[in-house]
């Protein structure tokens, strides 16, 4: 009988603790966690920095039905993002603000958009960034054109997101008027977006670089910036304007660039649309990185893919195109990037155009998390259920060390 309650009890803490490991660990002061939130309708990636700082880069919301959302469609893609963020933050010193948002550029799929957006109590409509300031308070808000918005002109600001741009000044009026701040993005910058919490226990291994924004690109040295463009800077689509970053924490570094382009094709008039190159020289080595504009056409050269060398690629997707076949297939051949890594996607929707000779190099879809340890010497990816409120965990990695 004893023998039996004993091969019991142990069952019952196998199983147990089976469940426990199916979620992700809770962060704790020192750990750094990265999120690609897939919502299958734009870009969001939410960072927890080790003191517990947070930053969330993009809140897309393109609105169309024909993306398929997660973990469905009885909340907007704001609003199940800002669920994400709650349940991650129930772990952190504060539960119910955020300390910075960074719109990288102004696309629907990285701000929101009119289509199906909802009325607001104050004055502006909800959809995207608007959307989740409605669950979570702003500290700071940057972006890459305020306070004028007249670069490279108005027209074409407006123009990139039409209708939705009066709504988002509304939002940023509103917001400043209870307290929130907000900055234009400084290409160049250093610590722009800075530790909170506890900055002087981290201060020698943990900086956040700006840089690209606007058609320039970080030099190199100090904080000084350089324009990459001779001709006129109208005939850029909003794409090579976005803001990019990288994130250093110890010996690992992890690059966000919005939807940086890094070459030319056929419908757009400027041929001075590879912003990957100049990024790429200042940027150097990786451990992580976002591909860029979610690996379409004019994303992700070779010279960028060898310059980054990443160990891990992540593409937040939310398109068929996304990415498309001629990219993966550049991101997967030796002879153009030797040093290749693994590969992570958000959601589904593309396997079928890359079909499975491709598609085989992804590890399952879903919320992307790299959790960065202690000082920055190791991190472990996690790839979490998007189609659960609980967010079960997928898929993990073994602990990689970094090199």
């Amino acid at each position: 009988m004893k023998k039996c309650f004993l091969i019991l009890m142990s069952l019952v803490t196998l199983v147990y603790r089976t469940t426990a490991q199916d979620y992700l660990p809770k962060w704790k002061e020192g750990y750094m966690d990265i999120h690609t939130v897939a919502t299958g309708r734009g870009d969001a990636t939410f960072i927890v920095m080790p003191d517990g700082t947070t930053l969330l880069i993009d809140a897309g919301d393109n609105g169309k039905l024909k993306d398929p959302q997660h973990p469905d469609t009885t909340r907007r893609a704001g609003e199940w993002l800002a669920v994400y963020m709650k349940k991650v933050m129930e772990d952190l010193p504060d539960k119910e603000n955020i300390d910075y948002a960074l719109i990288t550029h102004f696309h629907d799929d990285h701000m929101g958009c009119v289509r199906q957006m909802l009325s607001g109590p104050n004055g502006y409509g909800l959809s995207g960034i608007t959307l989740v300031g409605e669950y979570v308070g702003i500290g700071k808000l940057l972006d890459r054109a305020y306070p004028k918005y007249d670069f490279p002109s108005k027209k074409k600001v407006y123009n990139a997101n039409k209708g939705f741009m009066p709504e988002y000044h509304k939002f940023v009026e509103y917001k400043v008027s209870q307290g929130m701040k907000i900055d234009k993005f400084n290409v160049g910058a250093l610590n722009q977006i800075s530790l909170q919490n506890n900055p002087s226990k981290y201060r020698k291994n943990f900086e956040i670089r700006n840089l690209a924004a606007n058609g320039e690109v970080w030099t190199g040295k100090g904080e000084k910036a350089e324009k990459q463009y001779s001709g006129d800077p109208k005939l850029f689509d909003e794409n090579v304007n976005s803001c990019a970053i990288s994130i250093t924490y110890g010996d690992f570094k992890y690059y966000n660039g919005g939807d940086l382009s890094g070459g030319n094709w056929p419908i757009y008039k400027s041929q001075e649309r590879d912003m990957e190159t100049p990024v790429a020289k200042v940027c150097g080595k990786v451990n992580v990185m976002k591909a860029n504009h979610h690996g379409y056409y004019d994303t992700c050269n070779g010279f960028f893919l060898n310059m980054l060398s990443p160990d891990v690629v992540i593409i937040d997707a939310r398109s068929n195109n996304h990415p498309v076949s001629s990219t993966m297939a550049r991101m997967t051949d030796p002879l153009v990037w030797p040093d290749q890594g693994e590969f992570y996607i958000t959601v589904d929707k593309a396997r079928e155009k890359l079909s499975d000779e491709l598609w085989q190099f992804f590890k399952p879809w879903g919320h992307i998390v790299v959790r960065v340890y202690e000082g920055g010497k190791e991190y472990q990816m996690f790839v979490l259920d998007p189609d659960r409120v609980d967010y079960p965990v997928k898929y993990k990695s073994e602990i990689k060390t970094v090199e």
